[in-house]
């Protein structure tokens, strides 16, 4: 069993922010997997430019604050995180690996 830590404080906001910044609100338990990894992903972010350290295992916690106690870490998907890293680079977001091409 993975060692979640509890979210502290700060990271529901900070996903609210994510989820609006993305067009993708906060219903988090509606969106579909790939949409949450991308709310948790840009969660990330945020919570890095605010200087917090992350601890390990921050992934899994972000997702089970976003979609219940019940659910798993995002699968890796590819094809789905490919299509996140693109939309983010299109928004300004992050550098998709092209850019540096």
């Amino acid at each position: 069993m993975i060692d979640t830590p509890a979210p502290p404080p700060g990271w529901a906001e900070a996903a609210v922010q994510a989820g609006t910044e993305l067009g993708l609100g906060s219903a988090f338990a509606a969106m579909d997997p790939a949409d949450r990894d991308r709310v948790c992903r840009r969660t990330g972010q945020i919570l890095a430019d605010q200087g917090q350290a992350l601890p390990p295992g921050w992934e899994h916690a972000m997702t089970q604050l976003l979609g219940g106690a019940g659910s798993r870490p995002p699968a890796d998907d590819a094809l789905a995180r490919d299509t996140a890293d693109t939309v983010l680079a299109e928004t300004g977001e992050v550098f998709a690996p092209e850019d540096d091409a």
